[in-house]
């Protein structure tokens, strides 16, 4: 059986100019809360959208990151970006009460926003990140929501 002796990306050979360095993010980030509410009338209609925070294209979305949707004004809740309005999220409202796109050690995990969101490309500077409405509201409501990630 070979015996190996392997680094983590946190830990590479500060001498050997040749292996990708540790990442900011990565290493040294320190974790960023934002928690806001959004509110939407009854007669809000299909296609309104509601501008909830501006996040660095490459940050990393922490698994902390929630929205409280049982009290929202829509049946269908989309969350992601103003020209990509399902990237984050796109479920029932009676799915469950509490939306958590980002979860320990899940696919997205350790993933830059831009990756998160499904972009080719790291677009560079903030990302707004959206809700939408597909259809009209049921009802007024609001949304609380926390957005935490990892920057340097």
């Amino acid at each position: 059986m070979a015996v190996v002796e392997v680094k983590s990306n946190l830990k590479p050979d500060y001498l050997d100019a040749s292996v990708r360095q540790p990442d900011p993010v990565e290493v040294a980030a320190r974790k960023i809360f934002a928690n806001g509410n959004v509110a939407n009338e009854a007669t809000d209609s299909a296609l309104s959208t509601y501008h909830l925070f501006d996040l660095p294209s490459d940050c990393i979305l922490a698994e902390e990151t929630f929205f409280k949707v049982d009290g929202w004004g829509f049946a269908q809740i989309q969350i992601g970006t103003e020209t990509d309005p399902t990237a984050l999220v796109d479920q029932t409202k009676a799915t469950e009460a509490i939306v958590t796109p980002i979860a320990n050690g899940d696919a997205n995990h350790a993933k830059r926003l831009w990756e998160v969101l499904g972009m080719a490309s790291d677009p560079g500077g903030n990302i707004g990140i959206y809700a939408s409405a597909v259809a009209g509201a049921t009802g007024a409501g609001a949304m609380t929501f926390q957005l935490a990630h990892l920057y340097h």
